[in-house]
């Protein structure tokens, strides 16, 4: 029940100019048991990383957090405001979204958020135990999707087929150190959009409102609107480009 937030800019920006969008999807939605963000990190002389930032409460009640983060500039961000299937799992390990990290905030090669419900998560967890440090079945599934990208499956592949074989409502938020911002829209119960605001090319979910409340309450200057449906569609691309397959449709237009 968690939102996601995705926005890729031509040059880097800082993410201060996205901090009201995320603010407005947590209000809006029913977030508020855990934020991140992943960005893309651009230094001169050093190979791209990408590095991540989380905590445990509301992105409200973390201002020392937002602040420090207003200043870094990327041209991709990835968020995530998370509320749990299970309240139990409220705790930094977690919050998401997931960077394959040797430590916290270290460099990494890629980020993964989720929303939904992996719902074979505890028959596959057996599987990957020594290697999870929470109890959420998002964190399966990220496990699940680094031994895929290890065995050289592309992102867009990889994702839809982390999906398939949990089963349940998936919508997936990954991001790599090569910059591609992708979104795999797997839950009908809380649709991934895909628009273009101020600049940025955006993909959100549709804060659990059978309707356009997204765009008439959050998004009111959104252009180019279009649903992400059983499709992986790479943020930053052209608006109508779907890359991969998921389970059999593709990128709509909005009728709004």
């Amino acid at each position: 029940m968690c939102e996601l937030l995705a926005v890729a800019w031509e040059r880097p920006e800082p993410f201060g100019r996205i901090l009201p969008w995320a603010r407005g999807l947590e209000r809006v939605g029913i977030g508020g048991y855990g934020w991140g963000v992943a960005w893309l990190e651009h230094e001169t002389g050093s190979a791209p990383a990408v590095r991540g930032y989380r905590h445990p409460t509301s992105l409200d009640e973390d201002p020392v957090g937002a602040a420090a983060l207003s200043e870094v500039e990327s041209t991709r961000f990835l968020v995530h405001l998370r509320r749990p299937n299970k309240l139990s799992t409220v705790q930094l390990a977690d919050s998401q979204p997931f960077v394959d990290a040797a430590e916290e905030g270290g460099p990494g090669t890629f980020a993964l958020c989720h929303n939904g419900l992996l719902e074979r998560h505890e028959e596959i967890r057996l599987q990957y135990e020594h290697r999870l440090k929470g109890r959420a079945d998002s964190e399966v599934g990220f496990v699940v999707l680094s031994d895929l990208l290890a065995d050289g499956a592309p992102a867009e592949k990889a994702l839809p087929e982390v999906h398939r074989r949990f089963g349940g409502k998936a919508n997936f938020g990954f991001l790599s150190r090569d910059g591609a911002l992708l979104v795999y829209g797997g839950n009908p119960s809380n649709a991934f959009w895909r628009f273009g605001l101020d600049g940025a090319e955006v993909a959100a979910t549709q804060v659990h409102s059978d309707d356009l409340s997204l765009f008439d309450l959050l998004f009111d200057r959104a252009e180019r609107r279009r649903q992400v449906r059983d499709r992986v569609s790479e943020v930053g691309a052209a608006p109508d480009r779907s890359v991969g397959t998921g389970r059999g449709s593709s990128i709509r237009e909005a009728t709004g």
